[in-house]
């Protein structure tokens, strides 16, 4: 796998999971209930990219990222930052089916972070 195999993999997890792992909660209107915010973390999470082939986890699209990377970006800075932020993000998945509250400002930033850590790898990292 060569340096531009490599930011292709990362230039396509920023679309499938920076992008659109955030959307459906920060579409959300202010005034939503929590019960719509729930729903809209469970869309994010569960159904984050739908393609061809069906939709796809947000799980399932970190999980082939690393397949297909391997170990390559282990020393990549911010590549720890990124898996941080991912395994915060997917935390929120088994609160989906509680009844306490979500708190939307702490998922919408854990969701949020994840496309940010995606673009700071790519852009002030030399992957090997």
């Amino acid at each position: 796998m060569t340096t531009d195999d490599i930011l292709d993999a990362l230039a396509d997890l920023q679309h499938d999971l920076g992008k659109y792992l955030a959307m459906p909660v920060t579409m959300l209107p202010a005034d939503a209930t929590d019960s719509a915010l729930r729903e809209a973390v469970r869309g994010a999470l569960l159904v984050t990219r739908t393609g061809a082939n069906g939709p796809r986890t947000a799980r399932s699209i970190w999980e082939d990222f690393l397949r297909e990377v391997g170990d390559r970006c282990a020393d990549a800075p911010g590549w720890d930052v990124l898996g941080a932020a991912v395994e915060r993000a997917l935390a929120w998945e088994p609160r989906l089916d509680g009844n306490a509250p979500l708190d939307r400002g702490a998922v919408t930033e854990d969701l949020r972070a994840v496309g940010a850590a995606i673009r700071d790898v790519m852009t002030n990292s030399e992957v090997p």
